[in-house]
Parts: C-alpha cells; sequence; structure tokens
C-alpha cells in the first residue's frame, strides 16, 4: 500500500486509518487503566483516604494542565496557512482526542475533591464539575457549528480550575480543620 500519492502528499485513507487506530488505542488504554485499578481494589466511587486522593488530585491535575497548554499552543497561527482539508481534520482529530482526555481528569479531580470534602472548599468541588460540564459542552457543540463554547473560554476555566486546586490543596496535602480556623 502506498502511502503517498505523486505529489508527496500523505493518503487520505491513509491518515484517515491512522486516526481509527488512534482512538482505538486511547480508548483500549482508558479501559485497560480502569481494569487495572479496579483490579487493584481502587473503585473511583468510593471515599480515599485524604493522603492518596490529594496526592491522586495533584496527578490529575499536572495531566490537565499539559493537556490544556498542548491544546493552547496547538491554537498559535502557523507561519504558512494549510488550506488542505486533510491536515485540518488531523488538528481537529488531535483537539478531540485531547479535550476528551482532559475531560477524564477533570472528572478524577472531582472525584478525588469529594474525598476530600470538607476539607477543600465546596466551590472547588463544583468548579470541578462545571469544568468537566464545559469541555463536555465544547465537545459535543463546538465542532458542529459557531453557536457551541468557544475554546478560549473552555481552556480559560480549565487553567483556572487547575490552578485554583494546586492553591487549595497543597503539596502537603488539603489544610486541615484546625488551620482553617487560623
Amino acid at each position: 500500500m502506498n502511502d503517498n500519492t505523486p505529489t508527496g502528499s500523505p493518503d487520505s485513507a491513509a491518515v484517515l486509518e491512522s486516526m481509527t487506530l488512534l482512538a482505538t488505542l486511547s480508548t483500549a488504554a482508558s479501559v485497560r487503566e480502569s481494569v487495572a485499578e479496579r483490579r487493584a481494589g481502587y473503585d473511583p466511587s468510593a471515599q480515599e483516604p485524604p493522603a492518596r486522593a490529594a496526592a491522586r488530585l495533584r496527578a490529575a491535575g499536572r495531566t490537565l494542565m499539559d493537556l490544556l497548554m498542548q491544546v493552547a499552543l496547538s491554537r498559535v497561527p502557523l507561519a504558512r496557512k494549510e488550506d488542505e482539508p486533510l491536515p485540518h481534520a488531523v488538528r481537529h482529530f488531535d483537539l478531540l482526542l485531547k479535550l476528551r482526555r482532559a475531560e477524564q481528569c477533570a472528572q478524577a479531580m472531582h472525584q478525588h475533591l469529594l474525598s476530600l470534602y470538607p476539607e477543600v472548599s465546596e466551590a472547588l468541588v463544583e468548579e470541578a464539575r462545571t469544568t468537566r460540564g464545559a469541555v463536555d459542552r465544547f465537545l459535543e457543540e463546538a465542532p458542529e457549528g459557531a453557536e457551541g463554547p468557544v475554546l478560549a473560554d473552555v481552556l480559560e476555566r480549565g487553567f483556572s480550575f487547575v490552578v485554583w486546586a494546586r492553591h487549595e490543596v497543597p503539596v502537603g496535602g488539603p489544610p486541615s480543620a484546625s488551620s482553617a480556623d487560623d
């Protein structure tokens, strides 16, 4: 199978086949991770000990921030315009994959924050849910038309949420009830 057309650009069918394979592998990796955690005795719907919840929250926050930064940087205009539909489709596909992972990270952060509540503010727990909803709404509505959510707003909400979570749940873990009274 020849992956290049006479002009030297990739064959559309080969690129679409690669994107399908990547989406399948991404889904399989998520399922594998979920199954491994369940086999190890971790139930995402259960309350976690505060130290573990804080550590998992920080890890999910780092991943979410990395994904949001990748999406933000991918939106920087290129020096040359590519009017070709194939490069546009590949960039859009990459955006959707990253945002789907970001949505999963926001959901995980919400679960970890619930385990830390009431040591963390109710507003932060709600912001986790709202951030996840904003990403989900963008994924559902924005690709179909200009009336949906704006990507810049979704990114700003995500960045703000991660920074807020870092501030409220520092490396040492959640603030204790006694230190909150000081």
